[in-house]
């Protein structure tokens, strides 16, 4: 495959950051009070203590720019996530801080509070005069937030409430900021009003004292110890034995209990009240699509950078070859590639749906479904990818100073933070399903018969199942074909399976467990379609022709890739003779070649990732002489020779 692109970066560089593009200016000027004022980097040889004392004082100065604002989350979501994008040439433990005290303890007050308590804690939250947590996870539960056991029962002779951890398993867990330096949580409790348990509520709660720094009586505290990743962050556990918070610091937007001691709750149902109670979550899964694609393409950077430049074994009496030249590096690196820009494109158009100004509770659903099962994907993939790359720059990528094991260590946490990938494929599930329900009840058994018959049809022609025509196994159409194939038929044995099940008196849970693995499967085929989909969509609003001809043949890469991947299954359901499987993987390794020497111009294009000299990356150095840059790292004298 002869082809020659024309790279315009500037082009490309919007293409792959649309959402925020717009927003650049609060990138740059953020970036640049970042490096004057605090000169964070990543941290990857400190011992724990004094590397959370580093991670709040750096905290500490950072607030002190007057920047960062609760009230930012509520003007523009936009500027927020900029100021965020800034911080990832920091350390992971100095964002994830920021993050948890004014995303996940601010915004929470954000939505669920009043203006009264808006005036009460933005301003000390501004200057982290109170530093604040998320206090949500227990011991005993984590994903399963409904089923906490702090409780919170209300005593209206004293206008209080009295919370206790009942159990062991009770004990909060995994708190953010909490253990040394955290003031104030949100607490996740049950809220028990004249022996009723109303569910779970939000409560402001008080840790310690502002002066003293003291931890008040009736609460008991710890660190949770050393931790893989967020070393600079101090999580605690806490216990609570008939602690008294006054009756105010319930975020009573949505519930109330009145000075007459009246509850009321503005929301139909308890399932609404607590879907508004974990709203921050979402916002919180976004953050966690943003940092891990980060993370990736900087990763990614230094590895296409060292194959470009590092060479190996070769033809007698000749220069050593390029890695980078070998199939069995660029074969994965440039899949790779594909994968990132059609996660990025994702990523956009989640920000742009989660922010829509005005949206039916049913679109909402599906973003928050959405942005689940997105997130999962991201994280799962990542994971894969850094330790890839790690092996990919040989003994070299062992070096710390590469900074494959720092991210590899700190995106791990990524996978489970706010919600297990597990967790989050079935909530996604779980509206594919209920979809597809209001989909039959419109279109009845007519509907489905018509629609399988063109499915039989289609994958059950010889002409479609054998053709090997390289212009039609690189159009988009078969690539949308096969994606949207894989989610229909998954689907279409789930819903079997399920009927079965219930067919032979299952319960709802037995029924959903015994198809919990076809379950998953299911959501994952529909987050790579919506992956997919999107980028197409991406790709037909780019105006530049060149950069659109380009990025179409990275997604056509990202699509035949993960065809590939999943072989067997388009194998198993006869969509692909194996001869056309044959010219699948043949495309592959053409668009490869293609692609591969605009490699490094492409990763380069995000401009956003060559701005961060503090990174210091031996091996990503522009110039590609990575021996004298790890030289220098290590001390090796230069040779006299």
């Amino acid at each position: 495959m002869d082809v020659k692109y024309i790279i315009n970066k500037d082009q490309l560089h919007k293409a792959r950051n649309s959402a925020l593009h717009s927003h650049e200016k609060y990138f740059h000027e953020f970036s640049q009070l970042l490096k004057t004022n605090v000169n964070n980097k990543p941290v990857i040889d400190m011992v724990s203590d004094e590397h959370k004392a580093k991670t709040h004082r750096d905290a500490m100065e950072v607030c002190k720019m007057g920047v960062l604002d609760v009230r930012v989350i509520q003007k523009d979501p936009k500027i927020f996530l900029s100021y965020l994008t800034s911080l990832s040439s920091c350390d992971m433990s100095l964002m994830a801080k920021l993050v948890i005290h004014f995303q996940l303890f601010g915004g929470t007050i954000l939505e669920l509070g009043t203006e009264e308590h808006h005036n009460k804690y933005f301003p000390d939250i501004k200057t982290m005069k109170i530093v604040g947590g998320f206090g949500m996870t227990e011991m005993g539960h984590g994903s399963n937030v409904r089923q906490i056991e702090t409780t919170a029962e209300y005593d209206h002779t004293t206008k209080e409430f009295i919370i206790n951890s009942p159990t062991r398993s009770s004990t909060k867990f995994w708190i953010g900021n909490m253990a040394k330096y955290g003031t104030h949580i949100v607490l996740f409790c049950r809220l028990i009003y004249k022996g009723e348990d109303k569910g779970v509520h939000g409560i402001v709660t008080q840790i310690r004292d502002l002066d003293s720094k003291n931890v008040f009586p009736g609460i008991e505290i710890g660190d949770c110890g050393p931790k893989i990743g967020w070393n600079g962050i101090d999580n605690a556990w806490i216990r609570f034995t008939n602690y008294r918070v006054p009756k105010e610091n319930l975020l009573n937007r949505f519930a109330n209990i009145s000075d007459s001691g009246e509850y009321t709750c503005k929301l139909s149902t308890p399932g609404k009240l607590f879907q508004v109670t974990i709203s921050q979550l979402v916002f919180g899964r976004l953050l966690y699509i943003c940092g891990p694609i980060k993370s990736l393409t900087i990763t990614l950077r230094t590895g296409l950078t060292y194959a470009f430049n590092r060479r190996q074994f070769g033809e007698k009496n000749k220069t050593e070859e390029l890695i980078i030249n070998y199939p069995s590096h660029y074969q994965v690196l440039l899949p790779m590639l594909s994968q990132l820009v059609a996660f990025e494109f994702a990523r956009d158009s989640i920000i742009e749906r989660l922010l829509e100004p005005k949206t039916t509770d049913e679109r909402l659903d599906e973003t928050n479904s959405t942005i689940s099962g997105v997130k999962a994907l991201v994280n799962e993939y990542s994971m894969i990818y850094l330790n890839k790359l790690r092996t990919f720059c040989g003994g070299n990528g062992v070096s710390s100073f590469n900074l494959f094991g720092y991210y590899r260590n700190e995106m791990d946490i990524f996978q489970t933070a706010e919600g297990d990938g597990a967790v989050l494929y079935q909530q996604l599930a779980k509206f594919l399903l209920s979809e597809y329900k209001k989909w039959y009840k419109k279109e009845g058994v007519t509907g489905y018969i018509i629609k399988e018959v063109q499915t039989f049809l289609a994958t059950s022609n010889p002409m479609y199942t054998h053709t090997r025509s390289i212009p039609y196994i690189l159009s988009n159409e078969f690539h949308h074909h096969a994606f949207l194939y894989r989610f229909e038929r998954i689907r279409s044995t789930v819903i079997e399976k399920l009927s079965h099940s219930k067919s032979k008196k299952l319960t709802f849970l037995q029924s959903w467990n015994d198809s919990l693995l076809y379950i998953l499967d299911m959501a994952k085929a529909y987050s790579h379609l919506y992956i997919l989909e999107q980028s197409h969509l991406a790709i037909r609003r780019c105006q530049d022709p060149s950069t659109r001809h380009l990025l179409n043949d990275l997604i056509k890469l990202y699509a035949l890739s993960n065809i590939e991947q999943d072989f067997a299954f388009f194998r198993n359901c006869n969509f692909l003779s194996s001869g056309k499987a044959f010219a699948v993987s043949d495309a592959i390794k053409e668009l490869c070649i293609g692609i591969k020497p605009y490699a490094l111009q492409i990763i380069n294009s995000d401009y956003n990732i060559l701005i961060d000299p503090l990174l210091n990356i031996p091996l990503a150095n522009l110039d590609g002489d990575y021996i004298n840059h790890m030289a220098d790292r290590v001390g090796v004298p230069k040779s006299n020779l």
